[in-house]
């Protein structure tokens, strides 16, 4: 600073002044730890809801894979069928050109072929689909993939079905969660408005010109802080939390009846596709069975060309349904892990596994240049 000493003239005169205070809350009515509760429970939700994406990416998969090996037996299926076909086509141009059939005989036998070229169509189209599915969701090559069982274990009844989801699956657990966060928002604002203890240090350090202006400052300071009225703010944010809450509360009830219903199904489609693979296998081994007995008698006479038909395309036709079959088998048996919330990488043995979500480091930050300072 300047001095004035005498008119028109000055004398130039030099301080400076340091300071730093350090703050501290040494009693908040618990509020910091239940917002450290409250921090918890939203990790923890957000874990479950990593577990439910991460079982439902499994599960695409999953359909995705047995989508195209589905598809390709399909196709292989039709192609055989097609080929079969055009041989008795041209085994029936032959004979009707020996004059040993008729041009009925023909042209049932090319309308056939035609049905079976038809759908021959609709099976590449199909295979191809599914190819793309695969590749869009993997990015990996489907010209090497290999069949795999339906899972080793699984619940007993619908019961136990029901009663693991209802415990275990990510989307209770996260929903139970949400409830007991939004709880304890109506906890936090009570110990907001609750008294508040703080504590400081204040450190000053004045230098002047002189050594007798120069001087050095401590002062601490407690103090103690609580609301003197309830704002209408205050009622109005604890209405918004209880009607938070009880939204929380419908929505795990919610989130337990759609889980419930969900295992439920599932387990019943399960047990519907086991009868149905049942059913479908007897049913291949008899429609052998007819087509070897029908070809027979077509060489004796006793059944026609037409029969024969007939019974290569019945024992076609269940070949692709038992192929079906075998796919519902294996995706419903993962629908029931996905609906109890037991689909999970540890099931599988992968070929590069994925990081283990705690294992995930955090992203840098935004501003590296700030130091974080904590003080207990």
């Amino acid at each position: 600073t300047d001095t004035k000493v005498r008119a028109g003239g000055f004398v130039r005169d030099e301080s400076r002044v340091g300071s730093i205070t350090l703050n501290k809350r040494v009693y908040d009515s618990g509020e910091s730890e239940t917002r450290l509760r409250v921090a918890e429970l939203d990790l923890n939700r957000a874990r479950a809801q990593y577990q439910l994406a991460e079982q439902n990416v499994i599960f695409d998969i999953i359909s995705a894979h047995l989508s195209v090996l589905t598809a390709q037996k399909a196709f292989a299926i039709q192609d055989a069928n097609m080929r079969r076909l055009q041989a008795h086509t041209e085994a029936a141009r032959i004979r009707l050109d020996a004059g040993t059939s008729t041009p009925t005989r023909l042209a049932e036998a090319e309308a056939r072929l035609a049905r079976a070229q038809s759908d021959k169509i609709v099976a590449e189209a199909d295979l191809q689909t599914a190819f793309e599915a695969y590749q869009s969701l993997t990015g990996l090559d489907v010209q090497s993939l290999s069949g795999f069982d339906g899972p080793a274990v699984l619940p007993q009844s619908m019961a136990d079905a029901e009663e693991q989801a209802n415990a275990e699956h990510p989307s209770v657990i996260a929903a139970v969660l949400g409830e007991r966060s939004s709880g304890l928002q109506f906890k936090i604002l009570q110990q907001s408005v609750l008294p508040k203890v703080d504590f400081s240090v204040s450190a000053t350090q004045t230098d002047r010109k002189g050594i007798a202006m120069d001087k050095s400052e401590v002062t601490t300071q407690l103090q103690l802080s609580t609301p003197f009225l309830v704002t209408e703010g205050t009622r109005s944010a604890a209405r918004s939390l209880l009607a938070s809450h009880a939204r929380a509360q419908l929505d795990t009830a919610e989130s337990r009846r759609v889980v419930r219903l969900a295992a439920r199904r599932a387990f019943r489609d399960y047990q519907a596709s086991v009868a149905q693979l049942q059913a479908v296998e007897t049913e291949l081994v008899a429609a052998k069975l007819v087509a070897d007995g029908t070809a027979t008698e077509v060489e004796f006479g006793l059944k026609t060309f037409l029969d024969q038909l007939d019974a290569e395309q019945d024992l076609s036709d269940v070949e692709l349904r038992r192929v079906q079959a075998q796919q519902a088998f294996v995706l419903n048996g993962y629908e029931v892990l996905r609906a109890t919330g037991q689909l999970t990488v540890a099931l599988f043995t992968l070929a590069e596994i994925p990081p283990v979500l705690d294992s995930i480091s955090d992203p840098s930050s935004r501003y590296p240049y700030i130091l974080p300072i904590a003080a207990e």
